[in-house]
């Protein structure tokens, strides 16, 4: 769509004519640009868009063999600049000229008043169609965005029925089930067992709710972040291994972290939930006996860490779209329902510090994360905290 402060394009066969109208342009403060030849015209206006054109039927006669002004509507870029036409008294010139596109048709000879009264009555009707335009663009946002909570409330709904229904279930079952026992065993060590896998599915509940509720804090701007400086990485990487429940002793782990990768500058808090949310994700999608491995190097002004299981990969269509919220929803090899909260909650954490995050992965041969941390994240902390202050005063 032109611009308001582009110039007023001028084709005229005569030069004079041109020049005479000029003035005009110039007391309804705009300019002009005078072209007095078609092969210009057109070479003019496919990379340029004036703000209105004024055409003499004289130059577009010129070129009987097609209709200019059919030709200059079409262009996309023109299909909304508003377009005069001057020509003879001709009933057939006028009603063709009309019909190819033009806004308005004015008779020769004419007053400069009659031109300028309807280039203004042309360039009223144009700030109205913009800001219509400008109202519609902001409608289909917010209907988009409408559409996008309706998408977020559903699938909500969706994983609450399927995710969270079934480890209730779980707990419920195993509970009555460790209550019958020990009404009629004096046996404990399977109720042991029992609640053990009670509390395994409990705390897939807690790490569930937990994931959601920080995306939203997140989003919000209300998640606390306060980077400082960690001395080994690779007890912070062992600690968010403890955190994960589930059964990692069933997997064979490494962690090698080279040794100028050991200290960095990050929130500790954050950076552990984003580990023990990988190393979740890879137990869930690896089989018993399978392999999860950690590791963290420096390259260049970055320090990267990555995540890599043998597990059953992921799909290639999935990739771009891993970390949305929800729509990477898939079962893992334990048959459990993923709705993937936790990798949505690594992404923004990982772009929190300013880094990013990203995932390589091949059907059948595993996945492997991969996430960077700037090497120097304090230069960032302040304007980082004047946000957030911004943010919770709003």
């Amino acid at each position: 769509m032109s611009s308001p402060d582009a110039p007023v394009l001028l084709a005229m066969a005569s030069e004079d004519r041109g020049e005479a109208l000029l003035p005009l342009l110039d007391g309804l403060g705009l300019t002009g640009q005078l072209i007095s030849d078609v092969e210009a015209l057109l070479f003019h206006t496919r990379s340029a868009v004036p703000s209105a054109l004024i055409l003499e039927h004289q130059l577009i006669s010129q070129v009987t063999q097609l209709d200019l002004v059919a030709l200059l509507r079409r262009r996309k870029s023109l299909s909304n600049v508003p377009m005069i036409c001057l020509g003879p008294d001709d009933t057939e010139v006028h009603a063709a000229t009309l019909n190819s596109g033009a806004d308005i048709y004015i008779e020769l000879p004419t007053q400069p008043k009659v031109i300028e009264a309807n280039l203004r009555r042309l360039w009223a009707r144009r700030e109205v169609d913009l800001a219509l335009r400008g109202s519609l663009k902001e409608l289909r946002e917010m209907e988009q965005a409408f559409k996008a909570s309706e998408r977020m409330k559903d699938d909500l709904t969706h994983m609450l029925v399927h995710d969270l229904k079934s480890p209730i279930a779980s707990v419920m079952g195993l509970l009555e089930h460790t209550v019958d026992i020990i009404k009629d065993s004096p046996n404990t060590e399977t109720p042991v067992e029992l609640l053990t896998l009670a509390r395994v599915e409990a705390q897939h509940l807690l790490s569930l709710a937990a994931n959601i509720l920080d995306v939203r804090r997140m989003k919000e701007g209300h998640m606390p972040y306060h980077p400082a400086r960690i001395t080994s990485l690779t007890d912070v990487a062992q600690q968010a291994l403890g955190d994960v429940n589930g059964a990692p002793r069933d997997r064979n782990f490494s962690f090698l972290v080279k040794p100028e990768a050991e200290e960095l500058f990050a929130d500790a808090g954050l950076l552990r939930r984003v580990l023990a949310n990988l190393f979740s994700n890879g137990i869930k999608h690896t089989r018993r006996g399978g392999y999860i491995d950690f590791r963290a190097w420096k390259r260049g002004e970055k320090y990267v860490l990555s995540v890599r299981d043998d597990g059953e990969g992921i799909p290639e269509a999935d990739l771009k779209r891993i970390f949305n919220a929800f729509e990477q929803s898939r079962h893992t090899v334990h048959d459990r329902y993923d709705t993937g909260m936790g990798l949505t909650f690594c992404k923004m954490a990982v772009e929190k510090h300013g880094g990013e995050i990203w995932v390589e992965s091949k059907v059948g041969r595993g996945s492997t994360f991969f996430f960077t941390l700037p090497t120097d994240v304090q230069k960032d902390v302040t304007r980082q905290t004047l946000v957030d202050d911004v943010m919770a005063l709003n």
